[in-house]
């Protein structure tokens, strides 16, 4: 890279770092997640002339981020029925409007979106013109269907800020510490490594990849770089904890924190991971359809937060598509509420989980919270 495209690289991640709100978090109380999501719903209704009216002034407490919600819901339906080829033909075809959506329990009358409708057709889904597409991404989760999904740099630049936030809650708090990045295999045209890594590079954190399967290689690198906190897929990090620990004393090696992600965390599984490493292992969820990144375990593992701002997450009989309350297992229902590329309104997961409704003993209080998630079967 020469001297001119050095400063121009500068500047752009000067320019990034100034619109992340994660940076701003300095406290090492509470839940940081919470509290940057608590942020942008502020800057958000700060931007608003009808959320400002509604809110502006006042300390949130759990109704109020309800109470968002079902607007910002709102106003993604008449956006999508507007731009989203899909959402207009479907609404269309239901005579339905937002003006019908007024509590929680009209949510029932919004279509449910089905993944091989995004498979099938992904592009009647898109609400932006092409040339304002800055990634995309294909990737078939946990079924066999190719689902394409698009993202413009502002929204790859909120999923950062998102993943900075969950980073810092999950322990990564200091310039003392280093991600150690473990995503041997790549199952989707995004690179997890890759993100985590310039999310760490934004944020001031140091990281390091390392995608090798071998495990004296990964101890290798954790001690050369000081790893202290690691990062992988359930699976693969299970494994390595189990061939490790017939290498050498894991606890000596300094690791506070393992964060379990893309695949289901079984308890076994995190028996056996938290007892070699000496330090809690905390389960991640996401999916590449809803932006990568969003719900994390905290220090009390009491169930995944929620990233806040973004979205709304219901659950629902598989069967019947009843919503079902807090508390009972079933199919996660996700909208994307800030999304504006290709947002997808009660989309399917096909992953189980439940809603826990209430405070947690980390200090949260207004976010939502599932319980490990798993997957439907067939």
């Amino acid at each position: 890279m020469n001297l001119p495209e050095k400063i121009s690289a500068s500047i752009r991640m000067n320019v990034a770092k100034r619109k992340l709100d994660s940076r701003k978090i300095k406290t090492i109380h509470g839940n940081q997640l919470e509290q940057w999501g608590v942020a942008k719903i502020k800057k958000d209704i700060g931007k608003d002339k009808e959320l400002k009216k509604r809110f502006d002034g006042q300390d949130l407490d759990r109704d109020d981020i309800k109470a968002y919600k079902l607007l910002k819901l709102k106003e993604l339906m008449d956006y999508a029925s507007e731009n989203s080829p899909f959402y207009k033909e479907l609404y269309a075809k239901e005579g339905l409007e937002s003006s019908q959506i007024n509590t929680y329990e009209d949510l029932a009358k919004i279509p449910l979106t089905e993944q091989d409708q995004l498979a099938s057709h992904p592009y009647h889904f898109l609400c932006v013109s092409r040339k304002e597409i800055a990634r995309e991404f294909t990737s078939s989760g946990t079924t066999n269907m190719l689902k394409r999904v698009a993202y413009t740099q502002g929204e790859l630049l909120e999923i950062v800020d998102s993943v900075i936030s969950g980073l810092k809650m999950a322990g990564m708090g200091s310039n003392e510490d280093t991600l150690q990045i473990m995503y041997p295999t790549i199952t989707a045209t995004w690179d997890p490594g890759l993100v985590l890594s310039r999310a760490c590079d934004l944020a001031g954190f140091r990281s390091v990849i390392n995608d090798s399967v071998d495990a004296q290689s990964q101890i290798n690198t954790i001690k050369e770089h000081g790893t202290t906190v690691i990062i992988g897929t359930s699976s693969f990090i299970y494994d390595f904890s189990v061939a490790a620990n017939k290498i050498e004393n894991l606890m000596d090696l300094g690791i506070k924190k393992i964060i379990c992600s893309s695949e289901p965390l079984t308890e076994t599984m995190k028996m056996v991971i938290e007892s070699v490493w000496g330090c809690k292992a905390v389960r991640q969820w996401g999916m590449t359809e809803l932006g990568l990144a969003n719900a994390i375990e905290c220090e009390g593992q009491d169930g995944l937060h929620v990233n806040n701002p973004d979205f709304l997450i219901e659950v629902i009989d598989p069967k019947t598509g009843e919503i079902l309350p807090p508390g009972k297992e079933g199919e996660l229902v996700v909208t994307t509420l800030r999304r504006r590329c290709m947002p997808l309104i009660r989309y399917r997961t096909r992953d189980i989980s439940a809603i826990y409704d209430g405070s947690c003993n980390c200090g949260a209080i207004l976010d939502q919270r599932i319980m490990n998630v798993k997957r439907m079967e067939d």
